[in-house]
């Protein structure tokens, strides 16, 4: 009956509906009920549809966004189905849609909720910022369809190889992030230094061909202990700069960088220590 129905009345309903859409949500910019407390819904009979032909036809043609009304006295499946629409719509605007992990949205807000975790517990936040070496030359190479296969498969040995309360994100082309919550950066350089094994080991297929290649990442880390003040650009900055280091000293490997709050209170001791000077000596 779904498959009758959808072959019997896609074309004209996806023509009306789409064009409607397009008319008042993107021609005239008025489908932002948040902007406004007036408006009114726009509603269309549709005799004979089921909710499961609705389903396949929102789930091809993007139309999620529109909410179904039963005619009968049975409103559960549809409460259902708005309920899964809006579970699947906040899955994917916190989630990278091609590998699964979470967005860079998602990691500047946790990461931002750790470092003042971090700063009223004085337990220490490490932060790795993971990329994939000469990742370019893969795409180029052998296309972007292998490359979203490393991607994909690189993701998942990231997953699979931290701990439940640790946060993996994909935050840019191949660039990775981990939040290791509670750990400091000695231990979070040994997890890394595993997991750069581990990645060693993947084994991607040649187009065409029977051999096989693999690939590496480099990571750069940075750690705070909670004892000074700093905003979350810094530890990612400090991350970024050790992760350029590990480039440039030849890629496939883990560089850490100096813990923020050593360094902020190194600098405050010797200001301190120029101020005792002049008091003594005048100079």
């Amino acid at each position: 009956m779904n498959a009758e129905y959808i072959a019997e009345n896609e074309s004209s309903l996806l023509e009306e509906l789409i064009s409607v859409r397009d008319k008042f949500c993107t021609t005239n910019n008025v489908c932002h009920p948040e902007e406004s407390q007036d408006g009114l819904a726009v509603m269309r009979l549709c005799p004979g549809m089921t909710l499961e032909a609705w389903e396949i036809l929102a789930k091809q043609h993007g139309l999620n966004d529109w909410l179904t009304i039963p005619l009968d006295s049975n409103t559960t499946p549809h409460l259902f189905h708005v309920q899964t629409v809006l579970q699947e719509l906040s899955y994917k605007t916190d989630h990278d849609p091609l590998t699964g992990l979470s967005n860079r949205r998602v990691f500047e807000r946790t990461l931002d909720q750790e470092i003042e975790r971090t700063r009223r517990n004085k337990t220490p936040v490490s932060l790795a910022i993971l990329d994939l070496d000469n990742f370019k030359q893969i795409n180029d190479k052998w296309g972007h369809l292998k490359g979203d296969e490393v991607l994909i498969d690189f993701a998942d040995l990231l997953a699979r190889n931290s701990r439940r309360y640790d946060l993996v994100a994909r935050i840019g082309g191949e660039e990775f992030a981990i939040i290791f919550a509670g750990v400091g950066l000695v231990k979070s350089q040994q997890l890394l230094e595993r997991l750069l094994g581990k990645v060693r080991d993947l084994n991607f297929k040649v187009p065409g061909s029977k051999d096989k290649f693999s690939v590496t990442c480099s990571a750069g880390v940075s750690c705070f202990k909670g004892m000074v003040d700093i905003e979350m650009h810094q530890l990612i900055d400090k991350a970024d700069k050790a992760l350029y280091e590990a480039k440039e000293s030849g890629k496939d490997q883990v560089k850490t960088a100096d813990i923020i709050d050593f360094e902020s209170v190194t600098k405050e001791t010797l200001v301190h220590a120029d101020e005792k000077k002049f008091l003594f000596t005048g100079n």
